[in-house]
């Protein structure tokens, strides 16, 4: 990533000095031009099935991380037997059998004393792979939000869409209405009206199927949030017109390009993962090395050293000391599982150099999409100020008689047609911006996952 973060970020220093969080850089997310989107990914945090499935993976971690710690912890345990017996001697053939009651009992404490650093690899290898569900826990959650975002905003284009088709719908009806009595007058043939009112049917069809895929795009929308459907009152009007945000977004670009370790996800994840396979390593090495604990307990054994059964007593020890355990030999599976650890480490390190130069490729393809994104925009506010233009000018005109219903009618779907063109627009720069910002790690939805 050096030579790229050289090459690209050079010219972009000039733009200022780069911020830690995106609100520094002064983005706009959708959220933050609606107040009730902004709640809905905040409650989506623990409402969304999506997150919910995602914190069963966080406690599991969370128990695991519990696992690998247990080993840097001390042992207890123990056994404790009674049964009747009858014991005979094989010294004393002609001796009958003696009933007896035994009772055979061991209770030791273990404490890990020095194993070579390998219990404190796995007690951080536990810290790391629980870090590790945390990272991915709010990847899931960055995620999610892009979607919930960008299906927000296709709900406000929906409702438009479907504000374009119900008023064009009724100017067909109308049209079909005044046709008939114009047909009952024989002032236009039979096959004008067949025409007619086949595209009034077609309207009617394609009003009612609007209105059903609308409807089903909010319930789809509930189920992804875990929230209650939306009503059409609760759903805005419009989407406001994109601004240019062309110098926050090359300067959030060049203080990613400036760090010497991306904080993107994938990027801290693969590192993660990197040195999770070093402690591996290390533990490999230490598989045929000895092992030594300290160890405490209590026992009780019955035994006899005596002529007679009668002689047998039991003998309770208090005993403490040091434990070795030395595998000198486990069929070469120390061996193979050091050269395993080894190749692991060489292909992450390999993958790393691959992302950290693809995420350099990325940010930087992003940021200049946004800006072809916003030029289409532009092009598109034009096209709607233009439109709502001659919608003004075709009502004067109706209003002194100039211009017909028919055409003051045609003017308003034109300007729906050219506002949904609009949205269609900015919902793709906004899409475009969120990702970026995910790309560089500084997606300001993740201040809705709680500090732990």
């Amino acid at each position: 990533m050096k030579f790229l973060r050289t090459l690209a970020a050079a010219p972009l220093f000039t733009v200022g000095l780069w911020a830690a969080d995106s609100v520094g850089h002064g983005l706009t997310t959708p959220e933050s031009m609606f107040p009730q989107l902004e709640t809905i990914l905040s409650q989506a945090v623990a409402q969304s099935p999506t997150m919910v499935a995602r914190a069963v993976d966080q406690e599991i971690a969370a128990n695991d991380r519990i696992v690998a710690r247990a080993g840097l912890l001390p042992s207890v345990g123990g056994y404790y037997r009674y049964w009747w017996a009858e014991d005979k001697r094989s010294d004393h053939p002609n001796q009958d059998r003696v009933a007896a009651d035994k009772q055979f009992y061991d209770l030791s404490l273990t404490q890990p004393v020095f194993h070579w650093g390998e219990r404190k690899n796995n007690d951080q290898i536990g810290a790391i792979r629980l870090a590790l569900a945390g990272q991915n826990y709010r990847d899931a959650y960055r995620i999610l939000a892009d979607t919930i975002r960008s299906s927000y905003l296709r709900l406000i284009s929906d409702k438009l869409r479907l504000t374009r088709t119900e008023y064009g719908n009724t100017v067909l009806q109308d049209v079909l209405k005044r046709s008939e009595d114009r047909l009952a007058k024989k002032e236009i043939s039979d096959a004008e009206m067949f025409t007619i009112r086949t595209n009034a049917e077609r309207s009617q069809i394609s009003t009612e199927r609007t209105r059903l895929e609308f409807e089903y795009a909010k319930q789809s929308f509930a189920r992804l949030t875990g929230l209650p459907e939306l009503k059409d009152e609760e759903i805005p009007d419009d989407i406001p017109a994109v601004q240019d945000q062309s110098a926050a977004v090359q300067a959030a670009l060049a203080g990613f390009l400036s760090q010497d370790e991306p904080q993107a996800v994938v990027a801290t994840a693969n590192r993660s993962l990197l040195e999770i396979e070093k402690k591996n390593l290390a533990i490999a090495k230490t598989r045929l090395l000895p092992k030594l604990s300290f160890q405490a307990g209590i026992n009780q054994d019955e035994q006899t050293y005596g002529v007679t059964l009668a002689s047998r007593y039991s003998v309770n020890s208090l005993y403490y000391g040091v434990l070795v355990n030395w595998t000198i030999f486990d069929g070469f599976a120390a061996g193979a599982a050091q050269r395993n650890a080894y190749a692991r480490v060489r292909q992450l390190e390999r993958d790393y150099h691959k992302i950290t130069e693809q995420l350099a490729s990325t940010a930087q393809y992003q940021a200049k999409m946004s800006g072809f994104y916003l030029r289409y925009a532009q092009i598109n506010d034009g096209l709607v100020s233009s439109s709502e233009g001659n919608l003004a000018n075709k009502r004067d005109d109706f209003k002194r008689g100039v211009s017909s219903e028919d055409e003051v009618a045609s003017a308003q779907l034109n300007v729906y047609d050219t506002r949904l063109q609009a949205f269609a627009s900015r919902v793709d720069y906004y899409n475009q911006v969120v990702d970026f910002l995910g790309t560089i790690a500084e997606d300001p939805v993740l201040k809705n996952i709680p500090a732990k």
